[in-house]
């Protein structure tokens, strides 16, 4: 099996119930992490049901070293107060740069080594400005995950309020008998709906300033060879289709129709087991799936390929609807686009992958 290397954008965390159905479809997925783990740490086994099981694994690109700690005690200061993260955002890179301008300008030995080395100045001057460019992109990556996962807890807390006012208001009317027949009918995926209809959708510019961040980091990456790009972000897989009509002047290939479960557990480790006991029922069709993606990833014969994933579609859903029924678990809609004749990663500034032909954008949702 041609295996190929997925690897998720803008966010850089799969930590949400909404995620975890990317699992089924994917064997593993790579994120793009803005710090790397303490390494105090890394004797310890990680907590992460799908780290641990091998279907996630993090990058860091150009690890901050000993300068970890400074930056882990940025975001902390910066998620502890929480009037406005913009604000604060600005003035320390402000800061930042006063701080750099001030030290060459006014100090006599950096003028004089200017004067007698050039280049060594204009080689340190470009370093410090890809240090700072880094920095800012973690800062901004960093907190972009800090206002997702509090938005979501948000939004858990008020789903919560609401079943609790609703449950009050019919044991009030006593239609207890009402009570327990919605109980009966209620599914996860009704749950999970509760919860999206509190969540605020990004907008559009910060996605924008999420995905150059993304970028950044990308490009300062090893993970420049991963042929697939995933993303449950509409804006995020909009902002490469622009870069590719951009580009090469034509519309990506549409492939749709797979689906995913909308719903699979609502904790890491019960979402893990429902993931490896679905692909161990389901292998060989699950090979299939991702023998295709290879095929499209490699091919020129886009039609015949077209094809074929239409035809596997159909098997997919009906093994989905077996274990995870729609009525109960939901469905969100899987979207690829082929980037015919060049790869994701080029796309975007990166390395050019020499045995891939194509490039697979899937956005989720």
């Amino acid at each position: 099996m041609n295996s190929l290397n997925t690897l998720y954008f803008p966010g850089t965390a799969l930590y949400s119930i909404r995620q975890y159905p990317l699992f089924l479809l994917f064997p593993k997925i790579h994120l793009i992490k803005p710090v790397e783990e303490d390494p105090a740490d890394s004797s310890k086994e990680s907590t992460d049901s799908f780290i641990k099981s091998g279907f996630c694994q993090e990058h860091t690109p150009c690890p901050l070293g000993e300068n970890r700690k400074r930056f882990v005690r940025l975001i902390a200061d910066i998620s502890s107060r929480k009037d406005d993260y913009a604000a604060q955002l600005s003035s320390l890179i402000l800061a930042s740069h006063t701080a750099v301008s001030s030290a060459d300008d006014d100090s006599e030995r950096a003028i004089i080594s200017s004067l007698q080395h050039p280049d060594e100045l204009q080689k340190k001057k470009l370093q410090t400005g890809a240090e700072e460019k880094l920095w800012q992109a973690r800062l901004v990556l960093a907190i972009g995950e800090i206002l997702d996962r509090e938005e979501e807890e948000i939004a858990r807390n008020l789903a919560t309020v609401d079943d609790e006012q609703a449950a009050l208001f019919q044991q009030l009317h006593g239609d207890s008998d009402a009570l327990e027949e919605d109980e009966m009918e209620d599914s996860p995926f009704a749950e999970l709906n509760q919860v999206e209809r509190h969540l605020s959708a990004a907008h559009s510019g910060n996605i924008r300033k999420r995905f150059n961040g993304w970028k950044t980091l990308f490009l300062a990456s090893e993970m420049q060879g991963c042929e697939i790009f995933l993303t449950t972000s509409q804006d995020g897989g909009d902002l490469m289709l622009e870069a590719y009509e951009k580009k090469t002047g034509a519309t990506a290939t549409l492939l749709a129709g797979l689906e995913l479960p909308g719903l699979i557990g609502f904790t890491g480790e019960e979402a893990c087991q429902a993931v490896v006991a679905f692909r161990e029922k389901n292998r060989d069709l699950a090979v299939q799936i991702e023998e295709l993606f290879a095929r499209l990833v490699h091919t020129k014969e886009f039609d015949a390929a077209s094809t074929a994933l239409q035809s596997l579609t159909a098997s997919w859903n009906k093994a989905l609807e077996t274990v995870f029924p729609a009525r109960r678990f939901g469905r969100i809609p899987v979207t690829c686009y082929l980037l015919q004749e060049i790869s994701c990663s080029s796309l975007i500034g990166g390395a050019t992958n020499g045995e891939a032909n194509n490039g697979l954008l899937i956005v989720v949702g």
